[in-house]
């Protein structure tokens, strides 16, 4: 079909790096006894990849689009070609996996293809010694997964450029964001690398772990950090030049971005704090006319001069796109209505959905 509507684009075999693929899954532990085992995971997993690229969004429909395929496919990932999967076992099957393992190999994958590092680590480093990549930090709550037992939550690492998740992690029951944080990025290499996040992860902790990690940190600074708002509040900004200014019409409605930059060091109590910033939203709907302002601060420990004004403003906007790909995986792959929620099946589900948003950006 796309073939027909764009015969500009030369397209090539998209099967060649399913053995790849099937390969780096065949790593997960299995948790089926080997006596009646008919498939190997690998290769149903990277299936069923393909099925959730090609819109799939529930294991009765990933399991028809299994054995709808084409037999050479399947050969070609490792399946024989005659393939009698049913849902039902295909559920139980992803609902015992191991997450970690999972998450660290499709994580590993993704950011491998982005040439962010070898197989063996992720490696988000940028190419030039430089310059700064943003990287994401934020939870997103799987609303169709909830039991007596709570709802599963996780937390996810992505870059601000391509939308790919290179860490994830599932929060505990009983608990919040705020302990994962740190043993989502200890694997991380973030040198070079500006870790976003919101008010929740504004945690002294968090801000030593990133820069001990050879980062930088840019977070919200918000009512949870009650003397560090109040000292940002108090900053002479009637006093402080404009640093960066835009203004965009999009969405219904017209958006003026107003970014000014202090230095603090060292006079807020806050892990190597270098800047306070003050960013001024002004958005005017086209159809109401309505008109708001809200003002939000943030804190980094970037020194001044090491980026420019313009690049600290598209690190703060940059910080949305992990919001853009939970709307994604909401609107697009309707992960909040799946009633998937079994043992790790609503996990794996998530990777499987990020993996593919993964490829389809890096495929562009």
């Amino acid at each position: 079909m796309l073939a027909r509507h764009l015969e500009h684009v030369t397209f090539t075999d998209s099967t060649a790096d399913l053995p790849t693929l099937a390969g780096i899954l065949d790593i997960i532990p299995d948790p089926r006894s080997r006596r009646g085992r008919r498939y190997r995971l690998g290769p149903l997993l990277a299936l069923s990849l393909l099925a959730v690229l090609g819109g799939a969004t529930s294991l009765a429909k990933i399991a028809r689009f299994i054995a709808g395929y084409d037999p050479d496919l399947r050969a070609g990932a490792g399946l024989p070609g005659t393939v009698r999967l049913a849902a039902s076992t295909l559920g139980r099957l992803i609902s015992r996996l191991d997450g970690d393992a999972f998450d660290t190999a499709t994580c590993t994958y993704l950011a491998t293809l982005a040439d962010c590092g070898p197989h063996s680590t992720i490696d988000i480093r940028p190419p030039a010694r430089t310059a700064l990549s943003g990287l994401a930090v934020d939870g997103k709550a799987l609303r169709g997964s909830r039991t007596p037992d709570g709802t599963i939550h996780l937390l996810a690492a992505t870059r601000h450029d391509s939308q790919i998740v290179v860490a994830q992690r599932q929060v505990e029951a009983k608990s919040n964001e705020i302990p994962a944080f740190t043993p989502l990025l200890s694997h991380l290499d973030l040198t070079g690398v500006v870790v976003t996040a919101d008010a929740l992860h504004t945690q002294h902790d968090h801000a030593r772990h990133v820069v001990a990690a050879g980062g930088h940190y840019l977070f919200i600074v918000k009512g949870n950090q009650p003397t560090l708002l109040h000292r940002l509040k108090a900053l002479p900004w009637c006093e402080a030049i404009l640093n960066d200014r835009t203004d965009e019409t999009a969405h219904g409605r017209r958006e003026i971005r107003r970014v000014k930059i202090c230095t603090a060091r060292p006079h807020l109590p806050f892990p190597h704090a270098a800047q306070a910033i003050q960013i001024k939203r002004r958005r005017t709907g086209h159809r109401t006319g309505k008109t708001t302002i809200v003002t939000i601060y943030a804190i980094t420990d970037l020194p001044p001069g090491r980026i420019t004004h313009a690049q600290i403003a598209a690190l703060i906007r940059g910080h949305w796109s992990i919001e853009a790909l939970h709307h994604i995986r909401d609107v697009t792959y309707r992960e909040d209505a799946s009633r998937i929620r079994t043992g790790t099946a609503p996990r794996i589900m998530a990777g499987l959905r990020n993996l593919a948003i993964g490829l389809a950006r890096l495929i562009g």
